[in-house]
């Protein structure tokens, strides 16, 4: 492809020969004169001397090689992106129709353009909306609904009454709709509280593979449109997850918490039971969020902290050796000037006793 086509197709104001043709992306150290690559921070400029791409995709104003092609593009990033699918195109669907090897049930319906892959089960009364693709060796449940567009990826398990909203995407060994974790403790041992609620995802919701989502006890674990889930996540029973929300890998939510729209998760964090975060609120990395968190606040450390302020106490910690030599060295010399006052020196804690 010409680079100033290229240019057209990611929204990039191009600097150079627009008839040199590129015919993939790489990154900045491997990229050939064939390739495009792409810097969305000034600290990889340096990397640009040496090297050898077609192109480069980044931000107005950044300095580029002498004899660089670019592509100039207020997100870098973004643009990048469009470049990856102009040159490496989309995944290829799969035909529509269902493969052999597909077991099904009573009153199945299927829309225009659905495919189903071999080895899947379809409970009584699935519906699959127009498009949909369900790779080979998938679960619906009884009742199932899917909405037009939505993507299942092999191994994927939706139990009975659940429903996936349009063009959501579902990846390897994602389940929906796994019995919540509720018990009650009588004479001595658990018994299992049932859990005959469901689940509802919204429409543009991804779900990484590997993550569960459980169904509510008696009403809904709803995720509404747009939010994103990322591997190996676990979402409890009752969870009601906003719009727009950002789930990073290994999160956990417990039961009955709320996530507001626009919330960002980092990967590790916890969220315990009956919580809520408010709207757009963002919580760091291996963060135990135990009690609600205001709208738009930044969050930190176990348990969790204004973020500013957990920074500033981590700070602190990473001194205090430091500041314990100090310390010492101080009691050492208020000792010897109350020697030389004649004064008695004042007891010394014992170890391991706060003052």
């Amino acid at each position: 492809m010409k680079l100033s086509d290229l240019a057209q197709v990611c929204g990039c104001k191009l600097e150079g020969n627009g008839d040199h043709d590129v015919k993939d992306v790489a990154k900045i150290e491997t990229a050939t004169r064939e390739q495009v690559c792409f810097v969305a921070n000034k600290q990889y400029l340096p990397l640009l001397e040496k090297s050898r791409a077609g192109a480069v995709i980044l931000q107005p104003g950044m300095a580029v090689p002498q004899g660089m092609n670019a592509m100039r593009a207020d997100d870098p990033d973004l643009a990048f992106s469009k470049a990856v699918s102009a040159l490496r195109g989309e995944p290829v669907r799969p035909l529509p129709g269902i493969a052999e090897q597909v077991v099904m049930g009573k009153r199945f319906e299927m829309g225009e353009g659905t495919s189903v892959g071999s080895f899947t089960y379809i409970g009584d009364g699935v519906k699959l909306g127009k498009n949909v693709v369900v790779y080979p060796q998938c679960f619906l449940g009884d009742e199932v609904v899917v909405g037009d567009n939505t993507v299942l990826h092999p191994g994927v398990k939706i139990l009975e009454r659940c429903k996936v909203g349009k063009s959501c995407i579902l990846h390897p060994g994602a389940v929906v709709g796994a019995d919540g974790f509720g018990f009650h403790f009588v004479a001595g041992k658990f018994v299992k509280a049932p859990q005959r609620g469901t689940v509802v995802l919204e429409d543009d919701v991804e779900v990484g593979a590997n993550t569960t989502i459980d169904r509510a006890r008696f009403d809904v674990t709803v995720v509404k449109k747009g939010s994103k889930i990322d591997n190996l996540c676990q979402i409890a029973h009752n969870v009601q997850i906003g719009a727009n929300c950002v789930i990073a890998g290994l999160a956990g939510i417990a039961g009955s918490a709320v996530l507001k729209d626009y919330v960002q998760v980092g990967g590790n964090a916890g969220i315990a039971d009956h919580v809520t975060v408010g709207m757009g609120a963002k919580i760091a990395a291996k963060t135990g969020v135990m009690q609600d968190v205001a709208p738009g606040l930044k969050v930190a450390g176990l348990p969790a902290d204004e973020g500013k302020a957990f920074m500033q106490r981590e700070a602190a910690m990473r001194r205090l050796p430091q500041t314990m030599d100090k310390v010492r060295a101080l009691e050492a010399q208020v000792k010897q000037l109350m020697e030389k006052a004649g004064l008695a020196a004042p007891p010394a804690p014992a170890e391991g006793n706060a003052q």
